[in-house]
């Protein structure tokens, strides 16, 4: 039985990872700006923590108090809050475009995704240092294939592709930092998901059917989560699909 703390907890792949490590018995503390109902239904033990906006100081040191208060030591750290940097209202359509170099590029868009994917995953993470186990505790944080360099051949997500890139870096840095206290650090790509990231669901049918299932994919995460070591600490991995896992190309 596992203490983990998961940010970005009431839709999507936050949600249904407090499903499944719940559901297996892990003591899951679900962070989030705001809860919802899918998420109340879950029960997860460690409880709901709201207010938690990972851009700001004060969201989390609300998520640092209370598990201070509690006396929580993290076995787990699971930055998964993230968005593609669009400004609110905007269709998957004009997301698109709005993140594609040239004349709708939305230079703003670049700004609001480092907040939230890059110095989001710092603040939390610095935040709750002195809370996850050292040694044996784990960071994980939930990048994207769409950040890889190596991968990257169709262009397209360009604030969100800098902004994954930078995470990684992050990531990497931080298994080097905390390596000393026995804290291992890993990057995960979870796969394309059928969530509503960045309004999804509108969408064109063309371009959705390239999405999978949520639960297979969190699957994925969770095992890339279990077999995240001191001897992989660093490492950038695809869950993919719960079908074993693989390395993901810088």
């Amino acid at each position: 039985m596992a203490h983990v703390v998961i940010t970005g907890c009431n839709s999507g792949i936050g949600l249904e990872l407090c499903r499944q490590l719940t559901a297996r018995g892990d003591v899951v503390y679900a962070a989030c700006r705001n809860s919802s109902p899918e998420l109340e239904a879950v029960g997860v033990k460690g409880g709901v923590v709201t207010g938690v906006d990972v851009c700001t100081d004060a969201g989390c040191e609300t998520l640092r108090a209370y598990l201070a208060e509690r006396s929580v030591r993290v076995d787990v750290l699971v930055n998964n809050a993230g968005g593609l940097g669009a400004a609110p209202g905007h269709t998957w359509d004009e997301q698109v475009a709005q993140q594609t170099f040239g004349a709708n590029l939305d230079v703003g868009a670049m700004s609001r995704a480092f907040e939230v994917n890059v110095v989001g995953v710092v603040r939390v993470s610095k935040a709750l240092e002195s809370s996850v186990k050292a040694p044996g505790g784990k960071i994980a944080i939930v990048s994207s294939l769409m950040g890889s360099c190596g991968d990257n051949g169709s262009g397209g997500f360009l604030q969100y592709r800098v902004s994954k890139a930078a995470v990684n870096m992050a990531g990497v840095t931080m298994a080097c930092d905390l390596k000393e206290k026995g804290i291992a650090v890993g990057l995960i790509h979870p796969g394309m998901l059928q969530t509503n990231f960045g309004n999804l669901r509108q969408a064109p049918k063309s371009k959705q059917k390239y999405f999978r299932p949520v639960e297979p994919g969190v699957a994925g995460v969770v095992q890339a989560i279990d077999a995240l070591t001191m001897e992989t600490t660093g490492s950038f991995i695809h869950g993919n699909y719960g079908n074993g896992l693989k390395p993901c190309p810088w």
